[in-house]
């Protein structure tokens, strides 16, 4: 089995550097799937905007404290009619990674019909979400629902599968 992963880890998320500006997230990304970069690049570029809607900047580094993304190929085999699994997420003492298993991303923007770089994108946001959020994060609506079905699938496509209310306010609190 080939395991092609995108990786994102995460330290921690920077205080704005002036007044009126965002706090920034600094994201570091492993294309470990060769994810083509027009597909990395519009996803990378909706990350931002997804997190920009919710009073965040991101900033792709290879330095300095961040979470790490790393794109996979192949995703853990799951049990019978389980949906499949996009990513995952996981904090060590070395830091907070992002597995997004790239192969079920593209084959679920595929059966959908949308696009699989905003797709990827929201997978990459929702385990982003359960690194920045204190505790179980997800929610029976919006970004961080467990399982994923096209109509979740299709708000995400449209641009608008966001953090809950709920969310955003411990996201700015736990910061």
């Amino acid at each position: 089995m080939v395991i092609a992963v995108l990786v994102l880890a995460a330290a921690s998320v920077a205080d704005a550097a002036e007044p009126g500006q965002l706090p920034v997230i600094h994201l570091e990304m492993h294309n470990d799937a060769e994810v083509p970069a027009l597909v990395l690049q519009r996803s990378q570029d909706e990350v931002a905007r997804i997190f920009a809607k919710a009073g965040f900047a991101v900033e792709w580094t290879a330095t300095g404290p961040r979470f790490i993304v790393q794109m996979v190929t192949d995703a853990p085999v799951s049990s019978g009619a389980a949906p499949p699994r996009l990513g995952v997420a996981s904090r060590t003492p070395a830091g907070a990674t992002a597995q997004i298993f790239f192969d079920q991303v593209h084959d679920l923007a595929l059966s959908c019909r949308v696009d699989v770089g905003t797709l990827l994108a929201y997978v990459v946001a929702h385990e982003i979400g359960h690194l920045l959020l204190p505790r179980a994060t997800h929610s029976l609506t919006g970004l961080m629902k467990a399982d994923w079905d096209s109509d979740t699938v299709h708000e995400a496509a449209t641009g608008s599968l966001t953090f809950t209310g709920s969310q955003l306010k411990t996201l700015h609190a736990f910061r």
